[in-house]
């Protein structure tokens, strides 16, 4: 019997060491899954930073839990390497997300302070925008929806092959060219049948093989006219083609809601740097040929400020910001702790029609971050780096592959399963994705279909570049350039200390030109025609979207052609220059800083 006892007892041990090891295998796992959400630990360590350099990003000289960092010098900014862009990214954004302490205040974070200013929405009228203080006790204001513009200026249209047009509005008498190249004005059209349409005159007469005119003067080959066939629209290219856009991408005046049934809002700002030089150009003070990029323009900023009694800026090697953020009501939010908060204004709705909520007042509430484009002048680069960052927890993958540390490349593949922000069903990785389902006009949220209410976002290129194309001169695959992105994060959320809020966001990608160019509207390799119209010089991670800022306006398949090849500066660029107008969709139509502005930053 007691033999039989003592081989019960060893068996039990046996049995309580197994499921204590199996708990705390679980455990380790569990831990591991929600530290590095999805990110490949065994990639090609080919961006990197070093633990030395990175403590000299924070103001101690020693990484510390949610401490302040400094922004990355961007007179001195090195430009040798993909990574090097990426590395300055990466600063950018530990310092505009720190907490707010010394010369900014000790409330809130860095982009809260006075370096910044708020970004009006544009004057319904004169379409002028202006610059608000972030003064204390005042709140921040945000709007709730993705206004995506051309080079143009119009909204953007992404047809069923992935190719992106701007739209020009339908005016009350418009006219177009018929089959003898005469202009007739267009009473309205009608569709039979088949759906085919026809164009009526203002007799009642057919129009025959009517071509819009076009009056855009920026790639007008690119540009389609709208018009109305009853409550829908078709769109007309230069050509006389009729244009079919993907789902609910015309005009991309979108709203996005998350899975707490909360809209997403947004909020645009530019640093005092920024201001002050925008001002200066403004005033015929300072040159705006371009946006800052050299130790003499930094100077002659500060210059110009002393001489309106204006503060120093405290990071005026910061060079010129400009910032788009999202956001999320924290209210319902799940792990509401692993995301950088504020208060801030929004709009509210009235909801009691489902397919239409009318806007009808204010409120405050505390809103979480899940997305960020940061925009800044370098050395070398007045066409700025355009960099962009998201949550780990918004949207899920398309497929993407990398190289690993043995330099085999591997497939991930697309991403499932629940527990994201704006995918309610992510085991749907077929067309269900990134329909826009809710449009803003004016003070009105329009929803086609209530019940279809639930996001669908999907991130379609998981690190900025296409499956199939050579992304940049420095990398001759995706799989590389993919790896350098996910290296750098690996990096970056290894060395943050504790539980460091920044950890759960991503770096998604940064793009930027050859040598400073003004940029083409062209992604590299496409493009190219002959030595004066060379290929495309979007590099880096040069087709790049957040998918909570260009939800609706990613190409439909990873699949990249020359016609569907989308940049950051497919949209924002002008001329092929450098000047901010050229590159900014605020900068012409800001207003300038009046003369008392105060700036009372703390001494």
């Amino acid at each position: 019997m007691k033999k039989i006892n003592l081989k019960m007892t060893a068996m039990l041990a046996a049995v309580l060491i197994i499921l204590f090891l199996g708990c705390k295998k679980n455990d380790i796992l569990a831990k591991v899954d929600s530290e590095y959400e999805y990110l490949p630990q065994d990639v090609k360590q080919s961006c990197t930073v070093t633990e030395t350099d990175f403590n000299s990003w924070f103001k101690s000289g020693k990484a510390t839990e949610n401490g302040l960092v400094e922004p990355a010098n961007s007179v001195t900014f090195p430009h040798n390497n993909n990574c090097d862009f990426y590395k300055w990214s990466e600063q950018m954004f530990l310092w505009i997300t720190s907490p707010s302490s010394g010369p900014y205040g000790n409330k809130g974070t860095i982009l809260e302070s006075p370096v910044f200013y708020n970004v009006s929405p544009p004057d319904p009228v004169t379409g002028k925008r202006t610059l608000g203080e972030h003064k204390p006790n005042t709140l921040l204001s945000a709007v709730s929806n993705i206004n995506q513009s051309g080079p143009n200026r119009l909204p953007v249209l992404i047809d069923k092959s992935g190719k992106m047009f701007e739209i020009e509005a339908q005016k009350s008498d418009e006219k177009v060219k018929n089959n003898a190249n005469k202009l007739i004005q267009v009473d309205h059209v009608v569709a039979n049948a088949n759906g085919l349409h026809s164009f009526i005159d203002l007799k009642g007469n057919v129009i025959k093989s009517p071509k819009p005119v076009i009056e855009s003067k920026i790639n007008p080959s690119e540009v389609v006219q709208e018009f109305k066939v009853g409550n829908k629209s078709i769109f007309l290219d230069s050509k006389g083609n009729e244009v079919q856009s993907e789902q609910g991408q015309a005009g991309s005046h979108g709203a996005l809601m998350g899975e707490n049934k909360s809209l997403v809002y947004y909020i645009t700002m530019v640093n005092d740097v920024y201001a002050y030089f925008l001002t200066g150009v403004n005033e015929g003070k300072l040159n705006g040929n371009q946006f800052p990029t050299t130790a003499g323009a930094r100077d002659s900023i500060v210059a110009y400020a002393k001489t309106k009694g204006w503060a120093t800026p405290p990071d005026a090697d910061a060079l010129a910001i400009e910032l788009k953020t999202s956001w999320v009501e924290a209210k319902d939010l799940p792990n509401v702790e692993n995301y950088i908060t504020i208060k801030a204004i929004i709009p509210t709705y009235d909801k009691s029609n489902p397919n239409k909520w009318v806007e009808n007042g204010q409120t405050t509430t505390k809103l979480a971050l899940v997305g960020m484009h940061i925009v800044g002048s370098v050395a070398g680069h007045p066409e700025m780096i355009w960099a962009t960052f998201e949550h780990e927890k918004n949207t899920p993958n398309d497929a993407y592959s990398y190289v690993d540390k043995n330099n085999k490349i591997k497939h991930i593949a697309a991403d499932t399963g629940k527990g994201w922000l704006f995918n309610a069903n992510a085991n749907d990785t077929t067309g269900t994705q990134n329909i826009q389902n809710m449009t803003v006009s004016g003070d009105t949220i329009l929803i086609k279909n209530p019940a279809l209410a639930s996001p669908t976002a999907r991130r379609i290129m998981a690190w900025g570049v296409a499956s199939n194309t050579v992304p940049n001169g420095e990398d001759k695959t995706p799989a590389d350039s993919n790896s350098e992105l996910i290296s750098i994060n690996n990096a970056v959320r290894n060395m943050l200390v504790g539980k460091d809020i920044r950890k759960n966001y991503l770096l998604i990608g940064a793009t930027w030109t050859f040598g400073g160019a003004g940029p083409n509207g062209n992604v590299y390799p496409y493009g190219a025609v002959n030595d004066s119209i060379p290929a495309g010089d979007a590099i880096g991670t040069g087709q790049l979207s957040n998918s909570t800022m260009e939800t609706y306006v990613q190409p439909p398949t990873s699949a990249s052609t020359e016609q569907n090849a989308i940049s950051c500066f497919s949209c924002h660029n002008d001329n092929n220059g450098v000047k901010p107008s050229d590159l900014s969709h605020v900068f012409e139509d800001l207003i300038s800083l009046p003369a008392n502005n105060k700036r009372n930053l703390i001494k």
